[in-house]
């Protein structure tokens, strides 16, 4: 063989070969891969931004103004997954400074640090499981209650720290523990906020001026908060009615660019010594810019998750409105439909009928009692469609007896036992009596048709200016308002009233709809 044809062979036998070794590790970088990617990547940006906040410190370990490597930290693994973590271990230990510190302390303030993120992390997906913490007044409360408890670990860990290495003295360690929480409670105010507004990066259709405002808005931002933070501190809050303009014409976005951009122009100022914040005590000057801009952070996300529940509130009324219209109209062909296709007929038979008997009257009187009987049974059928019409409009029963008759009534009629039965005696209003009936009654049916339920609990009680409903049943469960159950209707019927409704349906664990139905003037009483 040839020389030259053996060295080829050999070669792609080796080449097989190493590809052959190659794949376990070729499947194995597919599987660990993107997570070793992302580990680097907060690792970074961990680094990165403690590097930035060495450059906002007056002097010494503890004075920074704010500590943006918590926030990065935070929203990197509320956004990607607590799985993350290491990233912020590594991070931090090639951000620590080994030259100023021992290293136990040193160590120790990363253990603080890595548990800082770890805790506000692990309390945000706790207390915020689903939507935005930045949508609702709510979810901001529980947004800052998270970010405040997590950064008290590593305020509290890394003061102790300081002082079992000789770092810093028991005197000291108050005012340490103030300014290290500040500030990592600060830099996760200002970072956490703007990635979760921003995530996804998706730009939304704005109207054609509004690009021209938002750079209005900006020069504003940067023109007033140079004039206001060079003067004395009182001037410093002239920004402030900018950040509002942010919060309300661009909601979270807007006012978390603003609040980052006021930020960025105090520490600027700060660390340069110039401004309302710059004084010969460092403790005072730091004191005084974080409370500053933890102040600006909290009106403008404040007002931003105003504006956003005002938002979702008018989106919802919309689709409210357009529910309901489209639901009145589909009752009213149902009616029109009825009234055609039965006791319209019925009528015109009867019309007929009456004719042929007058007709027979004279002619074949002997005949005219069979026309009579017939137009008195097409009477009665008619009778009882429009009395069944009408039973889908309102119940008589209701009109009569009141909530509590007509549910007795509706409890006879089940198919499923319903036990306990608890409905006040006490006569309504027409309208919470109505929104409360139908509720039942559609409950009821649910659980009838769907649930595969052996009882049902029916319980309806007074509260101060409140009728609440619970309608319950021990069936499969996994009930849904897009599942056509008719949850959606229930849920317009009761908003329509200005009411509340909760619908839980486990799978296997049962249905439960509850709702609180305003009735004002009404007084607690028993069932």
């Amino acid at each position: 063989m040839p020389a030259g044809g053996f060295a080829l062979r050999s070669a792609s036998r080796a080449l097989a070969e190493a590809s052959y070794r190659l794949r376990p590790m070729a499947a194995a970088w597919r599987v660990r891969g993107p997570y070793l990617v992302g580990v680097a990547a907060l690792a970074s940006a961990y680094y990165a931004a403690a590097e930035l906040g060495y450059a906002f410190d007056f002097s010494g370990p503890v004075a920074a103004i704010v500590w943006l490597p918590v926030g990065v930290g935070v929203s990197f693994l509320y956004l990607a997954g607590v799985g993350f973590w290491p990233g912020v271990v590594a991070g931090d230990l090639l951000a620590n400074d080994y030259s100023t510190l021992p290293l136990g302390t040193a160590l120790a303030q990363t253990c603080g640090n890595v548990l800082e993120v770890v805790v506000a992390t692990l309390l945000l997906r706790r207390l915020v499981p689903r939507g935005s913490p930045l949508e609702t007044v709510d979810g901001l409360l529980r947004l800052l209650a998270a970010l405040g408890l997590g950064t008290v670990v590593s305020a509290t860990i890394g003061a102790l720290a300081l002082r079992l290495g000789d770092v810093a003295s028991t005197a000291a360690l108050p005012t340490i523990w103030r300014t290290w929480w500040l500030g990592d409670f600060t830099g996760a105010l200002i970072v956490v906020p703007l990635a979760i507004a921003w995530h996804p990066l998706r730009t939304k259709t704005r109207p054609p001026g509004r690009a021209a405002e938002a750079a209005l808005l900006a020069a504003a931002i940067v023109g007033v908060g140079v004039l206001a933070l060079s003067g004395p501190r009182p001037a410093a809050y002239l920004l402030f009615p900018t950040l509002v303009w942010a919060a309300l014409r661009f909601e979270r976005r807007g006012a978390t660019l603003a609040v980052a951009s006021a930020a960025a122009l105090t520490l600027w100022q700060t660390i340069h010594h110039d401004g309302p914040f710059a004084f010969r005590s460092i403790t005072s000057g730091i004191l005084g810019a974080q409370l500053y801009l933890t102040a600006a952070a909290l009106s403008a996300l404040s007002l931003a998750a105003v504006v956003s529940e005002r938002e979702a509130l008018a989106r919802e009324l919309r689709s409210l409105r357009a529910r309901l219209v489209e639901a009145a109209a589909s009752e009213r062909r149902r009616i029109e439909h009825n009234l055609h296709d039965g006791a319209q007929q019925r009528l015109s038979a009867l019309a007929v009928r009456l004719a042929l008997a007058a007709d027979r009257v004279s002619e074949a009187p002997e005949r005219a009692a069979e026309s009579l009987a017939q137009a008195s049974s097409e009477l009665g059928l008619a009778i009882e469609e429009l009395r069944e019409l009408a039973h889908g409009i309102h119940p008589p029963v209701l009109t009569e007896l009141g909530l509590e008759g007509a549910v007795k009534d509706l409890a006879e009629r089940s198919t499923v036992p319903i036990r306990p039965l608890q409905v006040p005696s006490a006569r309504l209003d027409p309208a919470v009596e109505a929104t409360a009936y139908y509720l039942i009654a559609e409950a009821v049916a649910n659980a009838e048709r769907h649930a595969r339920a052996s009882a049902i609990c029916v319980r309806a009680w007074i509260a101060p200016r409140l009728l609440r409903v619970e309608v319950s049943d021990d069936g499969v469960g996994g009930a849904t308002e897009s599942s056509g159950y008719g949850l959606q209707g229930l849920r317009d019927r009761v908003e329509a009233h200005g009411g509340t409704l909760e619908i839980e349906s486990p799978a296997g664990g049962g249905t439960r709809i509850a709702a609180a139905i305003p009735a004002p003037g009404l007084r607690r009483s028993g069932w």
